[in-house]
């Protein structure tokens, strides 16, 4: 899959999805507002409610910051999956990253 660009494109859209579900989802799950969240992540309510309509891309700190907030609650099967069926051992960038 590593040659196949329209194909991660469409993963990489249905990811985003997933984590914009996830994270709206959660934050109702847990009683927070969007302007709490976002005092959490240290963003205004503006960038939270952007994060979950897809205008606004998280960085990799928040995604990470939201897995710390929510735990393994904030993974969806979906997105397992994604992860799952993506790892291509044979792959030799990610062999390089298993060896470092």
């Amino acid at each position: 899959m590593k040659h196949n660009t329209s194909r991660r494109k469409i993963q990489i859209d249905r990811f985003k999805t997933e984590m914009q579900k996830a994270m709206r989802s959660l934050r109702k799950k847990h009683g927070l507002t969007q302007k709490q969240l976002g005092l959490i992540l240290h963003v205004d309510q503006a960038t939270i409610s952007n994060f979950e309509s897809g205008k606004t891309i998280m960085s990799i700190t928040q995604v990470y910051e939201m897995m710390l907030i929510f735990g393994s609650d904030f993974t969806s099967p979906v997105m397992n999956e994604l992860f799952s069926n993506n790892l291509a051992i044979d792959n030799p960038v990610h062999s390089a990253v298993l060896v470092a």
